[in-house]
């Protein structure tokens, strides 16, 4: 069998390294293994962009005044900004999926929601004088909200039958 889903899984996932969260979401539905592939990446990929952020908040905090009154005045206020309302976020996202996750019983399903707060960490990363806090995150705050509303709604009551003691 010369099919991708007959390669060693390391290969697969290597392969599908070069994708987007999103695009790997997507895969999920060519068979069971990709699709257990596909999961594995998805949930590796939300630890990753939790510790990216980690070093980013890390960086600029080091970089800002101690005193609370020198930091708005800051060049970097905006990208501590921009940090902490992705700390919530994905605070609000782990809260959400990790449960289940956790539990082997789904895997952080929107990977378009790893690919923008990916995207968002690298432009505060790559700009000296960003935009207010709330156009930066207009997108993540519209995406993430969906999918965390879709997963309560419609995932988690199936989910509930499957945890163990209900």
């Amino acid at each position: 069998n010369n099919t991708l889903v007959a390669l060693p899984i390391v290969a697969i996932e290597n392969i599908l390294s070069f994708m987007s969260y999103d695009e790997i979401s997507q895969l999920r539905l060519v068979c069971k293994r990709m699709d257990l592939v596909c999961q594995r990446m998805l949930n590796q990929g939300f630890l990753k962009v939790e510790r990216y952020h980690n070093l980013c908040q890390k960086q600029v905090k080091a970089q800002l005044p101690r005193r609370e009154s020198e930091r708005r005045n800051h060049s970097l206020a905006r990208h501590a900004d921009i940090l902490a309302a992705v700390e919530t976020r994905l605070s609000l996202l782990n809260m959400t999926f990790m449960k289940y996750v956790d539990s082997n019983l789904c895997c952080f399903i929107p990977g378009k929601v790893i690919d923008e707060i990916y995207r968002v960490l690298r432009y505060v990363n790559s700009t000296r004088a960003p935009q207010r806090a709330h156009e930066v995150l207009q997108e993540l705050r519209d995406i993430s909200s969906m999918a965390m509303e879709y997963f309560d709604e419609k995932i988690v009551p199936i989910l509930k039958r499957k945890l163990p003691g209900s």
